[in-house]
């Protein structure tokens, strides 16, 4: 029974993967981390100079999060209703949607901040409201 579940088209990376980040969207955007130093959040180099940093990240990430989220599970849906097994190219197609969603929310959102903030961390523009 769960071995023909996991073999089925049903089980694909981009739906599970687009189901992560919409949760990872959800959460970030209903329950902002409070500090830098909390243990789940967007981390990186640019995200975590300051708070005011890392408050904008977290914003940017949870939003992007959710519109890849929401693509990759219409794709996963797709690819389940398309492929009849899970083929070489059924993989390439939903492992690479997930690869290629994680590079653009941390592309994305490193943009956003390069742009949003100078090289000290202070902010160029004032904040959206």
């Amino acid at each position: 029974m769960i071995v023909n579940i996991l073999h089925s088209t049903w089980c694909n990376a981009a739906l599970l993967g687009g189901l992560i980040f919409l949760l990872m969207g959800y959460l970030i955007k209903h329950y902002p981390p409070k500090s830098i130093n909390t243990w789940y959040g967007y981390r990186t180099f640019l995200s975590t100079r300051n708070q005011e940093m890392w408050d904008a990240g977290n914003k940017d990430a949870a939003m992007v999060s959710r519109q890849v989220g929401s693509i990759l599970v219409l794709l996963g849906i797709c690819c389940a209703l398309f492929f009849d097994r899970q083929s070489d190219w059924f993989m390439y197609i939903t492992v690479g949607a997930v690869v290629a969603g994680v590079l653009y929310i941390t592309g994305y959102t490193e943009w956003m901040l390069s742009n949003e903030f100078d090289e000290e961390g202070q902010r160029r523009i004032p904040p959206k409201l």
